[in-house]
Protein backbone atom coordinates (compact mmCIF):
# COMPACT_ATOMS: atom_id res chain seq x y z
CA UNK A 1 0.00 0.00 0.00
CA UNK A 2 2.35 2.42 0.63
CA UNK A 3 4.33 1.70 -2.69
CA UNK A 4 1.23 2.48 -4.52
CA UNK A 5 0.97 6.40 -2.60
CA UNK A 6 4.75 7.35 -3.62
CA UNK A 7 3.59 8.48 -6.98
CA UNK A 8 0.78 10.34 -5.79
CA UNK A 9 2.36 11.88 -2.67
CA UNK A 10 5.31 12.84 -5.09
CA UNK A 11 3.03 14.51 -7.82
CA UNK A 12 1.11 16.50 -5.08
CA UNK A 13 4.70 17.73 -3.95
CA UNK A 14 6.23 19.06 -7.36
CA UNK A 15 2.82 20.54 -7.62
CA UNK A 16 2.92 22.46 -4.57
CA UNK A 17 6.32 23.46 -5.40
CA UNK A 18 5.57 24.48 -8.17
CA UNK A 19 2.75 26.65 -7.13
CA UNK A 20 5.09 27.99 -4.80
CA UNK A 21 8.19 28.67 -6.86
CA UNK A 22 5.29 30.47 -9.27
CA UNK A 23 4.37 32.84 -6.74
CA UNK A 24 7.69 33.53 -5.81
CA UNK A 25 9.27 33.70 -9.57
CA UNK A 26 8.38 36.92 -11.57
CA UNK A 27 5.32 36.90 -13.50
CA UNK A 28 5.80 36.67 -17.53
CA UNK A 29 3.42 38.60 -19.47
CA UNK A 30 3.85 36.30 -22.64
CA UNK A 31 4.89 32.96 -23.82
CA UNK A 32 7.17 33.18 -27.39
CA UNK A 33 5.77 29.10 -27.67
CA UNK A 34 1.97 29.66 -27.22
CA UNK A 35 2.33 33.25 -28.99
CA UNK A 36 -0.41 34.49 -26.52
CA UNK A 37 -0.52 36.88 -23.60
CA UNK A 38 -0.25 34.86 -20.43
CA UNK A 39 -2.71 35.80 -17.32
CA UNK A 40 -1.81 38.17 -14.83
CA UNK A 41 -2.79 38.34 -11.17
CA UNK A 42 -6.21 38.75 -10.96
CA UNK A 43 -7.17 41.86 -8.42
CA UNK A 44 -9.51 40.72 -5.75
CA UNK A 45 -12.69 42.21 -4.35
CA UNK A 46 -15.73 40.87 -2.40
CA UNK A 47 -17.83 40.65 -5.51
CA UNK A 48 -15.86 38.78 -8.07
CA UNK A 49 -15.07 36.28 -4.68
CA UNK A 50 -18.46 35.20 -4.10
CA UNK A 51 -19.23 35.47 -7.45
CA UNK A 52 -16.60 32.68 -8.66
CA UNK A 53 -15.07 34.35 -11.22
CA UNK A 54 -12.02 35.77 -8.74
CA UNK A 55 -11.42 31.78 -8.32
CA UNK A 56 -11.61 31.24 -11.94
CA UNK A 57 -9.16 33.53 -12.96
CA UNK A 58 -6.86 32.44 -9.87
CA UNK A 59 -6.36 29.17 -11.44
CA UNK A 60 -6.23 30.46 -14.94
CA UNK A 61 -3.30 32.62 -13.64
CA UNK A 62 -1.58 30.22 -11.73
CA UNK A 63 -1.80 27.61 -15.04
CA UNK A 64 -0.41 30.48 -17.33
CA UNK A 65 2.32 30.97 -14.31
CA UNK A 66 3.49 27.54 -13.55
CA UNK A 67 7.18 27.08 -13.65
CA UNK A 68 8.25 25.52 -16.96
CA UNK A 69 4.89 25.59 -18.20
CA UNK A 70 5.55 23.64 -21.44
CA UNK A 71 7.76 21.32 -20.20
CA UNK A 72 4.19 20.13 -18.15
CA UNK A 73 2.14 21.01 -21.19
CA UNK A 74 4.50 18.56 -23.38
CA UNK A 75 4.12 15.38 -20.85
CA UNK A 76 0.25 15.85 -20.40
CA UNK A 77 0.22 15.79 -23.92
CA UNK A 78 2.39 12.44 -24.27
CA UNK A 79 0.17 11.28 -21.62
CA UNK A 80 -3.20 11.23 -23.32
CA UNK A 81 -2.01 9.87 -26.42
CA UNK A 82 -0.53 6.88 -24.52
CA UNK A 83 -4.04 6.67 -22.85
CA UNK A 84 -5.72 6.72 -26.31
CA UNK A 85 -7.52 9.80 -25.85
CA UNK A 86 -8.35 11.69 -28.48
CA UNK A 87 -7.53 15.43 -28.50
CA UNK A 88 -6.41 17.81 -25.88
CA UNK A 89 -7.03 21.39 -25.43
CA UNK A 90 -9.77 21.67 -28.57
CA UNK A 91 -6.53 20.22 -30.84
CA UNK A 92 -7.48 16.43 -32.31
CA UNK A 93 -4.60 13.70 -32.39
CA UNK A 94 -5.66 13.52 -36.41
CA UNK A 95 -4.15 10.81 -39.25
CA UNK A 96 -0.99 11.43 -41.06
CA UNK A 97 0.68 13.17 -37.76
CA UNK A 98 -1.57 16.44 -38.58
CA UNK A 99 -2.74 18.22 -35.30
CA UNK A 100 -6.16 20.22 -36.26
CA UNK A 101 -7.90 22.25 -33.99
CA UNK A 102 -11.07 22.05 -33.33
CA UNK A 103 -14.42 23.73 -34.00
CA UNK A 104 -17.16 22.08 -32.76
CA UNK A 105 -18.97 25.40 -32.38
CA UNK A 106 -19.56 28.93 -34.41
CA UNK A 107 -20.80 31.98 -32.68
CA UNK A 108 -24.04 32.58 -34.60
CA UNK A 109 -24.47 35.80 -32.44
CA UNK A 110 -21.80 37.44 -34.04
CA UNK A 111 -22.16 36.17 -37.34
CA UNK A 112 -25.43 37.72 -37.75
CA UNK A 113 -23.77 41.02 -36.47
CA UNK A 114 -20.96 40.62 -39.05
CA UNK A 115 -22.99 39.80 -42.25
CA UNK A 116 -25.37 42.51 -41.46
CA UNK A 117 -22.48 45.26 -41.39
CA UNK A 118 -20.98 43.82 -44.34
CA UNK A 119 -24.02 43.95 -46.06
CA UNK A 120 -24.69 47.54 -45.03
CA UNK A 121 -21.08 48.33 -46.29
CA UNK A 122 -21.30 46.36 -49.67
CA UNK A 123 -24.30 48.61 -50.48
CA UNK A 124 -22.27 51.69 -49.48
CA UNK A 125 -19.23 50.85 -51.81
CA UNK A 126 -21.77 49.69 -54.75
CA UNK A 127 -23.50 53.35 -54.57
CA UNK A 128 -19.73 54.22 -56.33
CA UNK A 129 -18.73 51.21 -58.64
CA UNK A 130 -16.32 49.43 -55.93
CA UNK A 131 -18.19 45.61 -55.49
CA UNK A 132 -17.63 43.56 -52.70
CA UNK A 133 -16.91 39.77 -52.53
CA UNK A 134 -16.87 37.64 -49.37
CA UNK A 135 -14.62 34.48 -49.29
CA UNK A 136 -15.08 32.14 -46.01
CA UNK A 137 -12.67 29.57 -45.96
CA UNK A 138 -13.35 26.04 -44.24
CA UNK A 139 -10.31 25.43 -41.73
CA UNK A 140 -9.01 21.97 -41.68
CA UNK A 141 -11.66 20.70 -39.23
CA UNK A 142 -13.60 21.02 -42.26
CA UNK A 143 -11.52 19.84 -45.30
CA UNK A 144 -9.65 17.13 -43.81
CA UNK A 145 -12.25 15.72 -41.95
CA UNK A 146 -11.64 12.24 -42.95
CA UNK A 147 -8.22 12.19 -41.02
CA UNK A 148 -9.85 13.21 -37.65
CA UNK A 149 -10.62 10.75 -35.14
CA UNK A 150 -14.35 9.35 -35.39
CA UNK A 151 -17.20 11.27 -33.66
CA UNK A 152 -15.09 14.02 -33.49
CA UNK A 153 -17.75 17.02 -32.57
CA UNK A 154 -17.57 19.74 -35.61
CA UNK A 155 -19.62 23.02 -36.64
CA UNK A 156 -20.84 22.71 -40.01
CA UNK A 157 -19.06 25.77 -41.41
CA UNK A 158 -20.93 24.93 -44.65
CA UNK A 159 -23.54 26.96 -43.21
CA UNK A 160 -21.88 30.48 -43.10
CA UNK A 161 -21.55 30.11 -46.74
CA UNK A 162 -25.15 29.96 -46.84
CA UNK A 163 -25.70 32.49 -44.64
CA UNK A 164 -23.81 34.69 -45.98
CA UNK A 165 -25.57 34.18 -49.90
CA UNK A 166 -28.86 34.60 -47.65
CA UNK A 167 -27.91 37.99 -46.35
CA UNK A 168 -27.33 39.40 -49.97
CA UNK A 169 -23.85 39.44 -49.99
CA UNK A 170 -21.68 38.01 -53.31
CA UNK A 171 -19.70 34.60 -52.02
CA UNK A 172 -16.81 33.53 -53.52
CA UNK A 173 -17.07 29.62 -52.07
CA UNK A 174 -13.38 27.79 -52.17
CA UNK A 175 -15.04 25.01 -49.90
CA UNK A 176 -15.05 22.49 -53.10
CA UNK A 177 -11.25 23.40 -54.79
CA UNK A 178 -9.59 22.70 -51.38
CA UNK A 179 -12.20 19.38 -51.20
CA UNK A 180 -11.02 18.29 -54.40
CA UNK A 181 -7.56 18.23 -53.83
CA UNK A 182 -7.68 17.17 -49.63
CA UNK A 183 -4.94 14.70 -49.89
CA UNK A 184 -2.50 17.23 -50.91
CA UNK A 185 -0.63 19.39 -48.62
CA UNK A 186 -3.04 22.26 -48.19
CA UNK A 187 -3.21 22.88 -44.64
CA UNK A 188 0.08 22.87 -42.36
CA UNK A 189 0.06 19.63 -40.08
CA UNK A 190 1.23 21.81 -37.05
CA UNK A 191 -0.59 25.71 -38.05
CA UNK A 192 -4.17 26.66 -38.12
CA UNK A 193 -3.41 28.26 -41.80
CA UNK A 194 -3.49 26.94 -45.05
CA UNK A 195 -0.48 26.55 -46.92
CA UNK A 196 0.78 28.51 -49.68
CA UNK A 197 -0.47 25.03 -51.95
CA UNK A 198 -4.02 25.84 -50.43
CA UNK A 199 -4.28 29.52 -51.09
CA UNK A 200 -3.40 29.14 -54.53
CA UNK A 201 -6.14 26.84 -55.27
CA UNK A 202 -8.45 29.51 -53.82
CA UNK A 203 -6.99 31.84 -55.79
CA UNK A 204 -7.45 30.00 -59.05
CA UNK A 205 -11.21 29.59 -57.60
CA UNK A 206 -11.57 32.71 -57.08
CA UNK A 207 -10.24 34.15 -60.85
CA UNK A 208 -12.46 31.65 -62.34
CA UNK A 209 -15.48 32.51 -60.21
CA UNK A 210 -15.06 36.21 -62.03
CA UNK A 211 -14.57 34.98 -65.46
CA UNK A 212 -10.61 35.60 -65.43
CA UNK A 213 -7.70 33.46 -66.07
CA UNK A 214 -5.53 32.39 -62.96
CA UNK A 215 -2.18 32.43 -63.54
CA UNK A 216 -0.82 28.87 -63.89
CA UNK A 217 0.84 26.83 -61.23
CA UNK A 218 3.98 26.83 -63.58
CA UNK A 219 5.10 30.76 -64.02
CA UNK A 220 5.32 30.41 -59.99
CA UNK A 221 8.97 30.25 -58.45
CA UNK A 222 8.53 27.92 -55.81
CA UNK A 223 11.17 28.86 -52.85
CA UNK A 224 11.06 26.81 -49.70
CA UNK A 225 11.59 29.40 -46.79
CA UNK A 226 11.93 26.94 -44.19
CA UNK A 227 11.58 23.26 -43.36
CA UNK A 228 11.02 23.80 -38.89
CA UNK A 229 7.58 25.46 -39.08
CA UNK A 230 5.97 24.79 -35.37
CA UNK A 231 2.63 26.71 -35.93
CA UNK A 232 -0.40 27.65 -33.27
CA UNK A 233 -1.86 24.23 -32.94
CA UNK A 234 1.46 22.89 -32.04
CA UNK A 235 2.10 25.01 -29.73
CA UNK A 236 -1.54 24.58 -27.45
CA UNK A 237 -0.19 20.57 -27.11
CA UNK A 238 3.48 20.90 -27.36
CA UNK A 239 3.57 17.21 -28.97
CA UNK A 240 7.10 16.69 -28.92
CA UNK A 241 6.55 13.85 -31.53
CA UNK A 242 4.99 16.34 -34.26
CA UNK A 243 6.47 16.48 -37.41
CA UNK A 244 7.10 20.34 -38.66
CA UNK A 245 5.71 21.72 -41.51
CA UNK A 246 7.60 23.40 -44.81
CA UNK A 247 6.88 26.89 -45.42
CA UNK A 248 7.11 28.05 -49.33
CA UNK A 249 7.07 31.98 -51.23
CA UNK A 250 5.74 31.51 -54.90
CA UNK A 251 6.23 34.40 -56.79
CA UNK A 252 6.51 35.69 -60.12
CA UNK A 253 8.48 38.83 -58.82
CA UNK A 254 10.47 38.15 -55.92
CA UNK A 255 10.63 41.82 -55.52
CA UNK A 256 8.53 44.71 -55.13
CA UNK A 257 7.79 47.92 -53.20
CA UNK A 258 5.71 47.05 -50.30
CA UNK A 259 4.64 50.12 -47.53
CA UNK A 260 2.99 49.45 -44.44
CA UNK A 261 0.48 51.57 -41.67
CA UNK A 262 0.04 54.47 -44.25
CA UNK A 263 3.62 54.33 -45.56
CA UNK A 264 5.39 54.63 -41.95
CA UNK A 265 7.40 51.54 -42.92
CA UNK A 266 8.40 50.26 -46.55
CA UNK A 267 10.08 47.39 -47.96
CA UNK A 268 11.49 46.17 -51.20
CA UNK A 269 9.74 42.41 -50.66
CA UNK A 270 6.43 41.24 -49.37
CA UNK A 271 8.19 38.47 -47.37
CA UNK A 272 9.94 39.58 -44.30
CA UNK A 273 12.79 36.83 -43.59
CA UNK A 274 13.55 38.14 -39.86
CA UNK A 275 10.30 35.78 -38.99
CA UNK A 276 11.50 32.80 -39.65
CA UNK A 277 14.16 32.58 -36.62
CA UNK A 278 11.39 33.30 -34.45
CA UNK A 279 8.26 31.96 -33.08
CA UNK A 280 6.27 33.05 -35.82
CA UNK A 281 7.52 31.87 -38.95
CA UNK A 282 3.88 32.29 -40.74
CA UNK A 283 5.00 35.90 -40.38
CA UNK A 284 7.46 36.09 -42.92
CA UNK A 285 4.56 37.17 -45.20
CA UNK A 286 3.93 40.56 -45.39
CA UNK A 287 5.27 41.42 -42.64
CA UNK A 288 2.51 39.66 -39.71
CA UNK A 289 -0.56 41.20 -39.17
CA UNK A 290 -0.07 45.37 -39.82
CA UNK A 291 -2.81 47.20 -39.68
CA UNK A 292 -2.69 47.83 -43.55
CA UNK A 293 -0.11 46.98 -46.43
CA UNK A 294 0.09 48.20 -50.23
CA UNK A 295 1.86 46.04 -52.71
CA UNK A 296 2.28 47.65 -56.24
CA UNK A 297 1.83 44.92 -58.79
CA UNK A 298 1.83 45.17 -63.16
CA UNK A 299 -2.29 44.93 -63.25
CA UNK A 300 -5.42 47.00 -63.72
CA UNK A 301 -7.19 48.62 -61.23
CA UNK A 302 -6.64 48.27 -57.48
CA UNK A 303 -7.91 45.70 -54.61
CA UNK A 304 -8.35 45.93 -51.00
CA UNK A 305 -8.60 42.91 -48.79
CA UNK A 306 -10.10 42.78 -45.54
CA UNK A 307 -8.82 40.13 -44.14
CA UNK A 308 -7.49 37.89 -41.13
CA UNK A 309 -3.54 36.29 -41.03
CA UNK A 310 -5.44 33.67 -44.43
CA UNK A 311 -5.06 36.74 -46.31
CA UNK A 312 -1.19 37.05 -45.76
CA UNK A 313 -0.53 34.27 -47.30
CA UNK A 314 -2.89 34.25 -50.44
CA UNK A 315 -2.24 37.84 -51.59
CA UNK A 316 1.19 36.82 -52.76
CA UNK A 317 -0.63 35.45 -55.72
CA UNK A 318 -3.00 38.17 -56.96
CA UNK A 319 -0.21 40.78 -56.84
CA UNK A 320 0.41 41.32 -60.40
CA UNK A 321 -3.44 41.12 -60.86
CA UNK A 322 -3.58 44.81 -60.21
CA UNK A 323 -2.08 47.93 -59.97
CA UNK A 324 -2.01 47.80 -56.33
CA UNK A 325 -3.63 45.21 -53.87
CA UNK A 326 -4.08 46.86 -50.22
CA UNK A 327 -4.81 44.79 -47.05
CA UNK A 328 -6.52 45.94 -43.77
CA UNK A 329 -6.73 43.87 -41.10
CA UNK A 330 -9.60 45.69 -38.74
CA UNK A 331 -8.07 44.52 -35.47
CA UNK A 332 -5.38 47.39 -36.00
CA UNK A 333 -7.13 49.60 -38.47
CA UNK A 334 -8.96 52.48 -37.09
CA UNK A 335 -10.50 54.29 -39.83
CA UNK A 336 -13.93 54.18 -42.18
CA UNK A 337 -12.82 51.34 -44.91
CA UNK A 338 -15.50 53.46 -47.23
CA UNK A 339 -13.79 56.63 -46.98
CA UNK A 340 -10.45 54.45 -47.35
CA UNK A 341 -11.75 53.16 -50.31
CA UNK A 342 -12.41 56.29 -51.93
CA UNK A 343 -9.09 57.83 -50.80
CA UNK A 344 -7.02 55.22 -52.54
CA UNK A 345 -9.13 54.52 -55.23
CA UNK A 346 -10.22 51.32 -54.85
CA UNK A 347 -12.06 49.15 -57.62
CA UNK A 348 -12.57 45.71 -55.93
CA UNK A 349 -12.50 44.53 -52.24
CA UNK A 350 -12.70 41.10 -51.11
CA UNK A 351 -13.42 40.15 -47.31
CA UNK A 352 -10.83 36.95 -46.83
CA UNK A 353 -11.10 35.11 -43.30
CA UNK A 354 -11.35 31.43 -42.11
CA UNK A 355 -14.87 30.72 -41.27
CA UNK A 356 -14.59 30.25 -37.22
CA UNK A 357 -12.73 33.65 -37.06
CA UNK A 358 -15.14 35.36 -39.27
CA UNK A 359 -18.14 34.49 -36.87
CA UNK A 360 -15.73 35.54 -33.69
CA UNK A 361 -14.72 38.79 -34.70
CA UNK A 362 -16.14 41.68 -32.80
CA UNK A 363 -14.58 44.09 -35.18
CA UNK A 364 -16.58 43.30 -38.23
CA UNK A 365 -19.72 44.41 -36.70
CA UNK A 366 -18.55 47.98 -36.90
CA UNK A 367 -16.96 48.05 -40.30
CA UNK A 368 -18.21 51.26 -42.23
Amino acid sequence: MKKKLVLPILFCLLLAAGTLLGLILPDRRWSDHERRSLKQAPAFTGKSFFSGKYGQELETYLADQFPRRDGWVSAKTVAERMSGKPESGGVSFAADGWLIERHPTLDEAQLSKNLAALKSLSDRLGENGIHLTLMPVPTASCILWEKLPALTPEADQGLVISAAEEAGLSVCSVASALEDHRWEYIYYRTDHHWTSLGAYYAYAAWREAAGKTPAPMEVWARETLTERFYGTTWAKVNDPFALPDTIEAWYQRESRPVSYNGGNSEADSIYECKFLDTADPYGVFFNSNQADAVARGAGEGRLLILKDSYANCFAQFCLDDYEETHLIDLRFFRGSVSAYAAQHGITEVLVLYNIPNFCEDSMLAHVR
